[in-house]
């Protein structure tokens, strides 16, 4: 039993080792289960990694007393405060804008500095630098816990835990090295607080990259639903999201009795100019018209790509007078800038439907626009004409 129990005595150097095999094993497989095509956040999280790795494997590596120490162990802070830098960068990436920024980089900048400032004074270094990475870790605590309607609440509070758990005995540790330096020494000695420490970061560390990759994941996913629901080249919605939509804008204007107008798009001449000009011109005509759509609509419109050169545009609360109001303003704006952009005209014809009682989905407000606009091509193009 005895030689059993010395097998399994926990140190802090073993600790150490423990976790920069274990970060440094999540630094190679992270980035091979995320694949190259990544967004910022990703990158983010990749590079998080790698500095942590990085700033645990120069804290292994030094040794009290020797020349090197004090190199090491500064830049082991500077590993460790960057990385939890560019953890926070990751975060705030999948989950939006968020204050806390400013902070979390001043902390990393301060952290190090104050750290090699201070190097004479071991509780001070201790503490100042211990106290330094706890708030760095509670700020992107702060930023995982905020409500966010749109992500999953798992990964969020899984990471929140286990890096909360992690400055609070960062904490521990930084008292322990400041006000009882001759019970915590050094790093290496077996005090609780670093032997406590040692576990909860070999356990934290696991549990964080699931939450990157659950994050991750969770972010792709999103992507691909938009992907589903977006027209590759110009970026609006597609046909089956627009009729999808659709139904609850024509369902809310039908109960509130508001008017609701759908236009029909359909640019002119297309096919001349992607014989006279090439197809990446015409192209760019359509990507210039969404552009010029997308810019004139008001939050609760939508637009969509309908088809080959037709584009659909469904406007609640928007009476017929001022759905042509609304088409008149977006062909002066499209002929400006065709000629800067394009280098050759560019115009439309355009077809106008207005809910009526009997309409209870999308398809009989386009088949009267789109009558309508076969009337607009017969009669010159470049025109509006209403069903």
């Amino acid at each position: 039993m005895s030689a059993w129990s010395a097998a399994m005595t926990l140190d802090a150097q073993t600790l150490i080792v423990v976790l920069l095999m274990n970060m440094a094993t999540l630094s190679v497989a992270v980035p091979a289960i995320m694949g190259r095509q990544l967004s910022r956040a990703a990158r983010c999280a990749q590079a998080s990694l790698v500095l942590q790795t990085a700033g645990w494997g120069c804290l292994a590596l030094s040794r009290d007393g020797t020349p090197w120490d004090p190199v090491l162990s500064v830049l082991s802070m500077v590993g460790l405060a960057t990385g939890t830098a560019m953890l926070w960068e990751s975060v705030q990436g999948w989950l939006g804008p968020r204050r806390g920024r400013r902070g979390v980089w001043m902390l990393a900048v301060a952290m190090p500095l104050g750290y090699a400032v201070s190097w004479s004074s071991y509780p001070l270094r201790v503490g100042w630098s211990n106290a330094g990475l706890a708030l760095q870790l509670l700020l992107v605590c702060a930023l995982l816990v905020r409500p966010t309607p749109h992500h999953g609440r798992g990964w969020r509070w899984l990471m929140a835990i286990s890096l909360g758990a992690l400055a609070a005995v960062s904490l521990w540790r930084g008292a322990m090295g400041a006000f009882f330096t001759e019970a915590y020494p050094s790093f290496r000695t077996p005090h609780p607080a670093m032997l406590t420490f040692g576990l909860v970061a070999n356990l934290a560390v696991p549990l964080n990259a699931v939450g990157l990759l659950v994050a991750w994941r969770e972010e792709a996913e999103r992507a691909l639903r938009q992907l589903a629901r977006t027209d590759s080249l110009t970026g609006l919605l597609n046909r089956r999201a627009l009729d999808d939509e659709a139904g609850a804008l024509i369902a809310l204007a039908r109960r509130h009795g508001d008017p609701l107008s759908l236009l029909l798009l359909d640019i002119d001449r297309f096919k001349a100019i992607n014989d006279r000009h090439g197809h990446a011109a015409g192209d760019r005509a359509l990507c210039l018209l969404a552009g010029t759509l997308q810019a004139a609509l008001r939050r609760g419109d939508l637009a969509g790509r309908w088809g080959g050169e037709e584009f659909c545009v469904l406007l609640p609360r928007t009476a017929p007078a001022d759905a042509m109001a609304f088409d008149a303003r977006l062909r002066a704006t499209l002929r400006a800038q065709a000629l800067a952009e394009l280098g050759f005209p560019l115009d439309f014809s355009t077809g106008l439907a207005h809910l009526q009682a009997a309409d209870t989905t999308l398809q009989p407000l386009v088949q009267r626009a789109d009558a309508a606009l076969y009337a607009a091509k017969d009669a010159g193009r470049g025109q509006l004409r209403a069903a």
